[in-house]
């Protein structure tokens, strides 16, 4: 072969082998490496405090609202104080124009709650729908068994009480023995409450979302596609049946989650591959009798470390991207987490 034909048959492994690599770029293109910085908007009013242990977000309207696990916090109860912020005030404070937002309150009756609801464990998802609000609650008799419940209330006045009946609930079993897990998420689609189990991955052999009509009366249950980690909320349900859940795993957690199918196919971020920590958006579609994980990949935050995880209870939509909250570990955050 003279030194022509050596240099054409070069250049043509050459070429492959670009070929290749642009392929395998572009294959992997998707890959949320990248993870998401937060904004930290700062909280006032009491809600700051890690004692205020919010464990629910929702917009009822223009106003967000922020619903303790026990809105009577120290003393533990279920009546108590709701944390309220005007849609208006956070605009400006991402657009720059307040270094702060103002923090108001909405009284929460639930007159009976204790004892309608033996072992009351606290609210743990809320949702509004013009006057009236469904929350879901826990109620734990021993470590080993908790229930949950779902509530129906309804919004008094603008927004001056929101007021449930302990005696409009419907019983929601639990899934696995875990204990201390529940319904943590709640969403409408179509006519239908659908409570969303906190765990649905190797630690639920059959994961479910709960059904109900309005009336809070039951319906045929929606299988849930496996997902690790915990489902801790869930924000609105857009036209195409679509949702992000809050999605996160403590490495303290008494039990151990399987293999992680969208890390396998996503990879990790920089954070993510050092820490056992979990924290991200995962979406979500309903279709007929199931919710299945998108094809979109999940959006992860940008971690602390393993001894500062944080506990995303809450998540609504927000202006290109989403409004997250934690309880009170490790204290109050408010943040807002731009779409990648």
């Amino acid at each position: 072969m003279d030194r022509r034909a050596v240099l054409y048959a070069l250049g043509v492994v050459a070429l492959v082998a670009l070929g290749a690599f642009v392929w395998l770029a572009d294959e992997t293109s998707e890959t949320p490496r990248v993870e998401v910085p937060m904004r930290m908007i700062p909280l006032a009013g009491g809600a700051e405090h890690a004692s205020a242990e919010i464990s629910a977000m929702a917009w009822s309207g223009d106003r967000l609202v922020l619903l303790p696990q026990y809105p009577g916090l120290l003393e533990g109860l279920a009546s108590g104080t709701a944390f309220v912020i005007e849609r208006a005030q956070l605009s400006a404070f991402l657009a720059g124009e307040r270094e702060a937002v103002e923090v108001g309150h909405v009284q929460v009756v639930a007159n009976g709650m204790e004892t309608a609801i033996e072992g009351f464990d606290g609210f743990e998802a809320i949702l509004f729908d013009g006057e009236d609000v469904f929350a879901t609650v826990e109620a734990r008799r021993d470590d080993a068994q908790t229930v949950g419940w779902l509530l129906r209330g309804r919004v008094e006045g603008d927004l001056e009480r929101i007021v449930f009946d302990p005696s409009q609930r419907a019983r929601l079993p639990a899934q696995n023995d875990l204990g201390n897990t529940g319904y943590e998420a709640l969403v409408l689609h179509d006519d239908r409450l659908l409570a969303i189990y906190e765990t649905n991955g190797d630690v639920n052999a059959r994961p479910q979302a709960l059904a109900f009509d309005r009336a809070l009366r039951p319906l045929e249950p929606l299988t849930v596609a496996p997902l690790e980690y915990r489902v801790t909320d869930a924000t609105e349900v857009d036209a195409d049946g679509r949702f992000w859940v809050t999605n996160y795993h403590w490495p303290g957690a008494p039990w151990q989650p399987g293999v992680c199918e969208l890390t396998e196919r996503y990879g990790e971020g920089e954070s993510h591959a050092r820490c056992r920590t979990v924290e991200r958006l995962v979406e979500l579609e309903i279709a007929r009798d199931r919710i299945s994980v998108t094809e979109t990949p999940p959006i992860l935050f940008e971690l602390v470390d393993d001894d500062h995880a944080r506990n995303w209870e809450g998540a609504v939509r927000f202006e290109g991207g989403f409004l997250v909250v934690t309880d009170e570990h490790p204290a109050s955050i408010l943040a807002y987490v731009p779409l990648p």
